[in-house]
């Protein structure tokens, strides 16, 4: 029976109803189910592996040893376990601004056996706090109010671009619910080569993602169009 095939899949759905284990594996990393802030349908993504899966195979065919990467949105750690088992602790730096993920990172990266860099921190233009809107589903949360009736806490903001001349990124992960307009306009990107970015447009208007697009394109960067997967994008320097 293939890995992936109709069959394997069917035998899923099956166990699916029966048990999900606390941690599944998802192209190599150990990925946990049973958290309080998982929820079922977070849940029932990592056990199909469908979780990240647009990011997750960009990083794939992308990821070169000699990156260093910036995970800005770490979720639950997913891509920075799966950079730091391939290319080593030191290169992997991960930021979330919701302090509640912190538990879940860690456990996904004990589970690992990695230890790259994670910061609890908002990064936008100058340091301070910030008001950020949490969500029920944890990846909704965001800098952008949604008027979806979201609790708000104080976070912590440091300066984006002294972040950036302090870690010197190579390969930039952004998926920040709508903030990758307030970031990639005053990030410098001087020493960036590579970007892999979510879109938002339910947050953003198509001529604020358009902006957004123009801004990289001007600084020399352009799209894989064989590695567009719907509002996920990959650019590079040629």
């Amino acid at each position: 029976m293939r890995a992936h095939g109709r069959s394997a899949r069917r035998l899923k759905k099956l166990l699916w109803r029966i048990h999900v284990p606390p941690f599944v594996v998802n192209c190599g990393v150990l990925l946990p189910t049973k958290h309080p802030l998982i929820s079922e349908g977070i849940r029932k993504q990592i056990y199909f592996g469908e979780y990240e899966a647009k990011e997750v195979e960009i990083v794939d065919k992308r990821l070169s040893l000699d990156d260093v990467v910036m995970e800005v949105g770490a979720g639950i750690g997913y891509l920075s376990a799966l950079c730091a088992k391939r290319i080593g602790d030191a290169h992997v730096f991960a930021y979330e601004a919701n302090p509640e993920m912190m538990e879940v990172i860690a456990a996904t990266h004990r589970a690992n056996g990695v230890a790259p860099t994670v910061r609890n921190i908002l990064l936008a233009e100058g340091e301070g706090r910030r008001t950020f809107y949490v969500e029920r589903e944890f990846w909704a949360s965001s800098a952008l109010p949604t008027g979806k009736g979201t609790r708000t806490i104080e976070v912590e903001q440091a300066d984006l671009n002294t972040e950036l001349r302090r870690v010197r990124p190579t390969f930039l992960i952004v998926d920040i619910e709508g903030g990758e307009m307030e970031f990639f306009a005053v990030a410098d990107l001087g020493m960036v080569r590579k970007i892999c970015v979510e879109t938002h447009p339910g947050l953003l208007t198509d001529g604020q993602i358009s902006s957004l697009m123009a801004r990289l394109f001007s600084q020399g960067f352009v799209l894989d169009f064989s590695l567009i997967r719907k509002n996920v994008f990959y650019l590079y320097r040629p």
